[in-house]
Formats: structure tokens, C-alpha cells, sequence
């Protein structure tokens, strides 16, 4: 019914927008969908910004337009024929006008360059494989590209290099990758898929069945629930497929490295569960199958009379773990790529240590790689979501000269990210920011709160959280949420949990807990220095006027040319914790 009433709308938002093509994972039951139906429509209104912003709201203000979605589900499934713009007009029932407006404002293109680079992707997708019988004017034609020399000048001008030169190294490397395996004893093994999302672009985790020791068979069982408990965890992460890996007679004696690589899967997870009278240890650990490397192990050790407790420990542990190992192993992984070798993931994963590094030339450093991976294939959104929110740091960090044109850009990539894919928990998390940049809380505490429903135990969400709380006014919820991430994420807390800490404290009033907290992120991360707005007012509300000084002179040196007006047209705090800042800057001698 809900389907029905949102297709026949001509002015379907993007929360609707969500829930029609995007349900919520089966873990969500359907009283919970509705929900989030409530939760998004109410999160839609009463989105204006803060007073103190000049800036009209574009992403939100307005509906994501109709037939823009059904151009992109159109174009989608018919990547293998030939478009024209006329087909386009006749499927989406708008004129030529509209639909081109639509397309430059939300996507950035016009609809049959959108095409072309969809159609792109999919061809450099196909060549990818690396397969000997793979014929370049097969595959161009097969993607609608009818003159080859066009499809060459438009690869080499996206990718870099032509179709040929990409076929001759996959299929180097698939001679190579076939030579390793040839020959195997492989024996019978059954996988069965949970979650799999067939993409070449994401790392994929074996879950291989746990090993029980002789002497406790009668947890043979329970072995097989933790891991089952694992997977079905791991598949809420959308930047993993996952492969659970059946029949232990056969795989105890097989090599990890040929299990991997006969089931594609780039990481093993292990387990072994002994038991000495009623207490039981369970070992995990995580393989890097390509490499044979250790990447994380952890031991949990608990009662025979309180498995559930033991189990729902193991499975938390090994969540909290597992995802920021992996993407630390594959950040490195493609570090130690050509840049022309690497894909919209690869690209992606570079830029990732830039986003968090929370500074201006970070941001520009990452903005250069995810422009790179959005030309390479435009469906992919992570790389605009992590796009607009660096994109919202230049804004509030005062990265940039122009706020409300940073501030526009930010808000368009965030509606592109949330049409291509609004369930994937990164891209919630990071359009949640991009939304409380722009002072538009509810919005950002709906998209925030989605996420963690999909992961309770994403940090990176978490942190998120907690800086829209920083934001809007609520000091103890903002430190509660930042806690979380240092219980979830075991390195010490990076420099913007450690800021958000400080503004939080800030707000409450307690300005020497702000400023220990904001010189703790300052020493850990120096190119944080734009803190200095605040941790300055802080040392003089503390009396400490000479340090208050010296902390706004390292304002200066990061941005010569800062004034007040500036700082506060670029941070969404509440107006007393605005009022405060300008107060203390006035009184230090800063510019208005």
C-alpha cells in the first residue's frame, strides 16, 4: 500500500525514496520499516537552518524529483542497449528541460553523459575479469558503444589507459591467479553465501567452520552458532560480502590461501573453542588469505552454564573488531597500487585516512582522490557521501573562502550519495554530517540514528552522533555518544572525538576540562589548529590570558585573514555557545 501511495506521487522525498527501491535489511522487521517511514517524514520538516547561517537550504527544502529516480532505475537496466534522450522523456514523463535541470542539480551531468559513464564502469567492470576469451569489441558492443574508436578515446580519457592495456593485465594477472590454484585438492566443501553482494570493488570475509577441541565435542554446536552469529553481524556492513564455509572434515586439512582464493574471499575468519571443567576459551582470529597474515585475534573466555552470554560477547567483540582491521589492511593494500590500477573502491579506500584526518589540505587531499572514483564510476556513494563531507569540513573548519558555495556542493553530493545508496551506514554517517554542518539537526539525527540501527557497533557513526549532539546543544549526550566510540574502538580516540569532547564541555560550561580536551587533540593531531576559535575563549574564561594569546596567534598563522563573523557563519552551535565564542575573540582583539 505504502509502495503504491509513494509511486504515484509526483513529489516523492527522499526518505519515501528510500524505502521504495531501498528496504531496510531483513533484520528490521516491518513494524520497524514503518518507523523509519515516521522517523524520515518527521525528520523532513522543520529543517531550517541556524539563525546565525546565511544560507538557504537546497538538499532538504525541496523533494528529490520523481522522475529523476525513475531516469536512474531506467538507466540502470538498460545499460546494455542504446538510449536516447527521447526514451528517457517517454519513460519519466517530463519534459526534455526538466529532466536535464534535474540531472546537472542533483547528479551533476546531463542525463546521456550519466549513461555513458554507468555504461563505462560496467565495460571496464567486464574487463576487469580478465577472462582469455574476452574480446574488447564485444564487450564495447555489448555496453552500446557501436564506434570502437569513441569507446577507446572515452575509456582512456576516464580510466587513464586504453581497453587493451586493462584486458592484458587482468588477464596477467588471472593467468597467475589460475597457475597458484591448478591442482588443488580442494575435496568437498559446501559455502553457502549470507549477504553477498557479488561486487569485485569489496573485500569479502570466509567464515571457515570453528574448530572444537576432543575434549569438548558436545560444543561442536555452539561453535557453529558463534560463527553464524559472526556472519549474519558482518552482513550488515555494507562494504563486505561474506561466505560462510561448511563441512570441517574436509576443510581442517585444506590451506587456507586455496580456500580463499577457490571462493574469492580476500579474508578468513578462524575460530577454536577448548574447555577445561566449566570454563570455556574461544579464540578468533582474522587472516589476510592474500598475504597469510595475521590481521586481528582476540580470546574470550566465559562460563559452560552462560553460553548466550559468551556467544552474544564473542559476536560484539568480533564486530567491533573485524571492520576497522579489515579496512586498515585494505587501506594499505592499495597504497601499494599504481593509482592506475586502482578501481572507485581502491580510490576510495585512499582517501579514507584524509577524510578522518579533519584538517583543510586533508580534505582537498581526499576531495582529489573521490573526484577521481565519482569519474570512474558515478554510481558508487561512498565516494560522494565521504565527498560532501569533506566538502562540509571546508566549511567548518573556515577551509574556504566561499561558505555558502562549499556549503551548496556538499548538500547536492549528499543528495546524489543517498539516491545511488541510502542504506549503506558510511553514507549515512557521513551525510548525517554534511546535514548537521548546515544546521538542519532532525535531518541529521534521523539519518544517524538509521545508521546504527543497521550497525550498533559502527564508531565512526558514533562519533558522528556525538558531534551532532556537540552542535545542538546537548553537552551530556554528545560525551555519552563519544564514550561509546572509545568502547567500541580500542586505539585511543582519534583528534575530532577528542575536539568534540572539548566543545562539549565548552558548552556546559566547564572550560578547563574544554581546554585540556582540545590540547590533547592539538598534540596528537597539529593540523587541527582551527580548535584554536574555541580553546582561545576557553583559556581566557579560565583567567589565562597569556595562553589565551599565544592560542589565538596559532589561529592566525592557520588562517591570516579569519574574523569573527566568519568563524560564526561557519560552526552550527546554539547562539549562547556562539554568543560565548564571539564575546571571548572580541575581547582578545580578533577582527569582527
Amino acid at each position: 500500500m505504502l509502495a503504491r501511495i509513494v509511486r504515484g506521487a509526483r513529489d516523492v522525498t527522499i526518505q519515501e525514496l528510500r524505502l521504495v527501491r531501498y528496504p531496510l535489511t531483513a533484520q528490521l522487521s516491518a513494524t520497524g520499516r514503518l518507523l523509519w517511514y515516521a522517523m524520515d517524514l518527521a525528520g523532513s520538516q522543520a529543517m531550517a537552518p541556524s539563525d546565525h547561517l546565511d544560507f538557504k537550504p537546497l538538499a532538504d527544502s525541496r523533494p528529490v524529483p520523481y522522475d529523476l529516480k525513475r531516469a536512474i532505475e531506467f538507466i540502470r537496466r538498460g545499460s546494455r542497449r542504446k538510449i536516447s534522450m527521447a526514451d528517457l522523456v517517454a519513460h519519466c514523463g517530463v519534459p526534455e528541460r526538466t529532466l536535464r535541470k534535474h540531472f546537472r542539480a542533483f547528479m551533476a551531468v546531463s542525463p546521456l553523459e550519466y549513461w555513458r559513464q554507468f555504461r563505462l564502469a560496467a565495460a571496464r567492470e567486464e574487463l576487469l575479469k580478465g577472462l582469455n576469451d574476452t574480446s574488447i569489441t564485444e564487450v564495447a558492443t555489448r555496453f552500446g558503444f557501436s564506434h570502437f574508436g569513441r569507446f577507446s578515446g572515452h575509456y582512456r580519457r576516464w580510466f587513464g589507459e586504453t581497453p587493451s592495456a586493462t584486458l592484458r593485465r587482468s588477464c596477467i594477472a588471472g593467468r597467475g591467479r589460475a597457475d597458484r590454484i591448478r591442482d588443488d585438492d580442494t575435496g568437498d566443501i559446501a559455502c553457502s553465501g549470507i549477504g553477498i553482494r557479488g561486487s569485485r570493488e569489496r573485500p569479502s570475509v570466509g567464515v571457515l567452520p570453528w574448530q572444537v577441541s576432543a575434549a569438548a565435542p558436545e560444543l561442536r554446536f555452539f561453535g557453529e552458532c558463534v560463527a553464524q552469529g559472526i556472519a549474519t553481524s558482518l552482513c550488515r556492513a555494507r562494504s563486505l560480502s561474506v561466505v560462510v564455509l561448511r563441512s570441517p572434515q574436509s576443510i581442517g586439512s585444506l590451506d587456507p590461501k586455496r580456500l580463499a582464493r577457490q571462493y574469492g574471499a580476500r579474508y578468513l575468519l578462524t575460530g577454536t573453542i577448548a574447555r577445561t571443567g566449566q570454563r570455556i576459551r574461544i579464540m578468533v582470529g582474522l587472516i589476510d588469505a592474500t598475504t597469510d597474515f595475521h590481521v586481528w585475534g582476540d580470546t574470550y573466555d566465559g562460563e559452560a552454564g552462560d553460553l548466550f552470554r559468551l556467544h552474544d560477547r564473542v559476536t560484539e567483540g568480533s564486530m567491533q573488531a573485524i571492520l576497522p582491521h579489515i579496512r586498515g589492511s585494505e587501506i594499505e593494500r592499495v597504497q601499494r597500487k599504481r593509482p592506475n590500477d586502482l578501481d572507485a573502491y581502491g580510490l576510495t579506500m585512499r582517501a579514507y585516512p584524509f577524510v578522518l584526518a579533519s584538517y583543510p589540505r586533508a580534505a582537498h587531499q581526499a576531495l582529489d582522490l573521490l573526484n577521481r572514483a565519482m569519474e570512474i564510476d558515478p554510481d558508487y556513494a561512498p565516494a560522494a557521501a565521504l565527498a560532501a563531507w569533506c566538502r562540509a569540513q571546508l566549511v567548518l573548519h573556515n577551509g574556504t573562502g566561499s561558505l555558502g558555495e562549499e556549503r551548496t556542493r556538499a548538500l547536492l553530493l549528499s543528495e546524489r550519495a543517498g539516491i545511488l545508496d541510502p542504506d549503506d551506514p558510511l553514507v549515512l554517517a557521513a551525510r548525517c554530517a554534511v546535514h548537521t554542518m548546515a544546521g538542519q539537526f532532525d535531518h541529521g539525527g534521523a539519518l544517524i540514528t538509521r545508521a546504527l540501527a543497521l550497525d550498533p557497533t559502527f564508531a565512526w557513526g558514533w562519533e558522528r552522533s556525538g558531534w551532532l549532539n556537540a552542535f545542538a546543544g546537548k553537552p551530556e549526550t554528545a560525551i555519552r555518544h563519544f564514550n561509546e566510540v572509545a568502547r567500541l574502538d580500542r586505539r585511543p580516540l582519534s583528534a575530532n572525538c577528542l575536539i568534540g569532547i572539548g566543545c562539549a564541555h565548552f558548552d556546559a560550561g566547564r572550560y578547563e576540562q574544554a581546554a585540556f580536551w582540545k590540547r590533547k587533540a592539538l598534540l596528537q593531531q597539529p593540523g587541527t589548529a582551527w580548535i584554536n576559535r574555541t580553546l582561545s575563549v576557553s583559556y581566557a574564561r579560565l583567567g589565562q590570558r597569556t595562553a589565551a594569546l599565544d592560542s589565538l596567534a596559532d589561529l592566525y598563522h592557520y588562517s591570516p585573514d579569519l574574523t569573527v563573523d566568519r568563524i560564526l557563519a561557519s560552526i552550527p552551535f546554539t547562539q549562547d555557545f556562539l554568543d560565548r565564542v564571539a564575546e571571548g575573540l572580541n575581547d582578545l582583539g580578533l577582527s569582527g
